[in-house]
């Protein structure tokens, strides 16, 4: 065995944590433009190095986080101010929509003071009838009210009763008026013939000294064009239709308004056009290339005439069955005839409108009876130029419910 020892590997320099970080710090991308920085230098006295000796990250500097702007620590919204205020509109003929601004106090509050515990939101006509009464609670804040009453004018008011019986007010809202809910009852029709070439501006400034106060600029130009006033443009002058075809006119509009109220101008136009034949009536005048305004509904349409373009459809209805051939067999009460097998049928036309038909068989002794009653109901919509297929002359059903 030899003697000499075994040779000792030189010791590995030791290197302190200030020569293990550059100048500036270990900041990775960007770490120039912060080492230039005497404020933003890091070395290693800014750290405690012994519980991170391995870990580079630890050493990177951490930026600073902006502050928190003010406007965020506004907290949550209320769910009410307060105000009291009571606001009630109409949606439509028929539908009210009314809302408040109560807080949970205070209408826990009122609930105290009344008599029954109870807060009530309260509908009335204008001369202070009494429609509705609705009780609502601390967590109501809106509501929907049936009242089926078009062209009428309500309020609203919100409040409990005292102990002495009399109805305590907390809020009351403004007056609020539905719209109606059928063709308006001027039946006035008058016509404008309105050049393409001629602008709306430059239009308004011819007419402007002759207009009357108040007056639309279409129901300027008919009254013109009807008292003869002489114009830069070609018109019709004077009235379009007879008494009668204006009476036929204004039918036609109802029928076609009840069955869809969204009927648009230019389909109005093609309607009329073709329901008079205007550009054919014999000694009347032809329909222009202008745009035509029906001025008393300020309704109009760019195209001259009807494009030869429409569709008509229609619907009929047959009830059938059977019963024994000796029975006597009655639809709507009106005897129905009976085939050699007993079979029956009934056929009517099936307008729009609701429909209850009672369905009867009586045995030929008259001692057994069977019932039926068929309910049916028709709800036409269009679009365009539709009208209704023409149908053979029968008698409506006495079910008819209008």
């Amino acid at each position: 065995m030899s003697d000499k020892k075994k040779a000792k590997k030189p010791a590995k320099p030791k290197i302190s944590a200030e020569e293990m970080i550059p100048e500036g710090g270990l900041l990775g991308d960007g770490a120039s433009s912060e080492a230039s920085d005497p404020k933003l230098r890091t070395s290693a006295a800014d750290f405690d190095t012994s519980a991170h000796k391995f870990d580079i990250n630890s050493l990177k500097h951490q930026p600073q986080q902006a502050p928190v702007p003010a406007y965020e620590h506004l907290g949550e919204l209320p769910s009410s101010y307060g105000t009291r205020k009571l606001y009630l509109t109409a949606r439509d003929p028929h539908w009210l929509f009314c809302y408040w601004d109560l807080s949970f106090d205070q209408i826990t509050e009122a609930e105290r003071n009344a008599h029954d515990g109870k807060v009530f939101l309260q509908i009335y006509l204008s001369d202070g009838s009494r429609i509705q009464q609705i009780q609502i609670t601390p967590w109501s804040k809106e509501w929907m009210i049936h009242a089926n009453r078009p062209n009428t004018t309500f309020y609203a008011e919100i409040g409990y009763y005292r102990y002495d019986g009399n109805f305590e007010v907390i809020s009351r809202s403004r007056l609020a008026q539905s719209p109606r809910d059928n063709l308006s009852e001027n039946t006035d029709i008058r016509f404008a013939t309105i050049p393409f070439k001629i602008t709306f501006a430059e239009l308004r400034e011819l007419l402007s000294n002759l207009a009357k106060e108040g007056e639309a600029l279409a129901d300027t130009l008919a009254r013109l064009q009807d008292e003869g006033y002489p114009l830069p443009f070609d018109h019709h002058g004077g009235q379009l239709l007879t008494e009668a075809e204006r009476q036929l006119f204004l039918d036609h509009m109802e029928e076609t308004f009840t069955k869809r109220i969204w009927i648009d101008s230019q389909e109005i136009v093609e309607r009329f056009t073709k329901r008079f034949n205007l550009d054919n009536r014999e000694g009347g005048h032809a329909w222009p290339p202008s745009s035509h305004w029906l001025a008393g509904s300020s309704m109009s349409s760019p195209f001259g005439g009807d494009r030869g373009f429409s569709m008509h459809v229609n619907a009929e209805l047959i009830i059938y069955g059977g019963t024994d051939p000796g029975a006597t067999m009655r639809i709507d009460g009106k005897q129905i005839p009976l085939d050699g097998n007993g079979n029956f049928h009934y056929h009517f036309n099936f307008a729009d409108g609701k429909y209850h038909i009672p369905v009867e068989a009586t045995s030929q002794d008259g001692i057994e009876t069977r019932n039926a009653l068929l309910s049916f109901l028709r709800m036409t919509a269009t679009s365009g130029d539709v009208d209704a297929t023409p149908q053979p002359q029968r008698d409506t059903p006495m079910g008819k419910i209008d």
